[in-house]
């Protein structure tokens, strides 16, 4: 990434649909679906602001969710710790979120559990583990 840092919000105008990746994380803590965000914010910019995952209080499970401008893929990703398992589902264009899939599997230890495709969209649901 040359040393730069993404973690900007969306360009003024439109980013391009061919690009834009929805992320909805679940099945985790809060600090480890704040841990995913922040890796992804730190290479692609990304509609979050600030937004900080919090928990719940009730007996609804919580998910969290990030749409990020994937217009590349990093050079380098170092890893993250996290305390659990977080599950990852992502959707948009196929070569958009393959190159999210490389970002992650850089960062996790990541288990593919399906696909469907469609015409011009792929939804990938992604296990994320410590290495």
């Amino acid at each position: 990434m040359n040393g730069t840092s993404a973690s900007t919000a969306f360009p003024a105008e439109a980013p391009s649909s061919r690009d834009l990746v929805e992320v909805v994380l679940g099945d985790c803590s809060a600090p480890d679906a704040d841990a995913v965000f922040h890796l992804l914010a730190d290479h692609f910019a990304h509609d979050r602001g600030e937004a900080v995952p919090h928990g719940n209080e009730g007996p609804r499970p919580a998910a969290w969710t990030g749409n990020f401008l994937v217009e590349h893929a990093p050079a380098e990703v170092s890893g993250t710790v996290l305390a659990g398992t977080v599950t990852a589902d992502l959707q948009g264009c196929p070569v958009a979120v393959e190159r999210l899939c490389r970002t992650l599997d850089a960062a996790f230890a990541v288990e593919k559990v399906g696909t469907v495709a469609g015409d011009q969209e792929v939804e990938v649901q992604l296990h994320l583990k410590n290495p």
